[in-house]
């Protein structure tokens, strides 16, 4: 008897503690999700009086100083993906250090230039990188 109610007690245990790392998991990504938000809103700004490229890398600097140690390895090596699409954008903006304004509006700028193949490109990667961040947050 005393051994049923061991073994019932490790069984508790368990359960109690995977539904922590869910939960805990849970409140990780969508911690990340709302500091995404709120840079995502600063870099959308941030552009009318730095660079494009000085704006990204500011975003995913801050992208990657944040805490993802309780997230799903999937949800942060998608975020990760994510990040390297915005720093690969940087490979056309850097040639258009000049242009200010709302990032979507430079965006708009840079559609129209010998380079809008290439940016179009990276732009989709950005927002492909986006769905699979959706996708995986899904999926927890």
């Amino acid at each position: 008897m005393k051994h049923i109610i061991f073994s019932f007690s490790l069984v508790l245990i368990s359960c109690n503690t995977q539904k922590s790392d869910v939960l805990k998991q849970t409140a990780c990504i969508d911690t990340i999700l709302k500091q995404d938000d709120s840079l995502g809103r600063i870099r959308n700004d941030a552009s009318k009086e730095h660079s494009l490229s000085n704006t990204i890398l500011s975003y995913t600097d801050a992208l990657n100083a944040l805490d993802y140690s309780n997230c799903p390895e999937s949800f942060s090596s998608a975020f990760k993906g994510h990040i390297d699409a915005w720093n690969n954008m940087m490979l056309i903006t850097n040639k258009y250090p000049t242009l200010r304004g709302e990032m979507h509006d430079v965006f708009d700028s840079i559609k129209t230039t010998k380079d809008s193949v290439a940016f179009k490109i990276f732009l989709k990667d950005i927002w492909d990188t986006w769905d699979t961040i959706e996708k995986v947050k899904s999926l927890n």
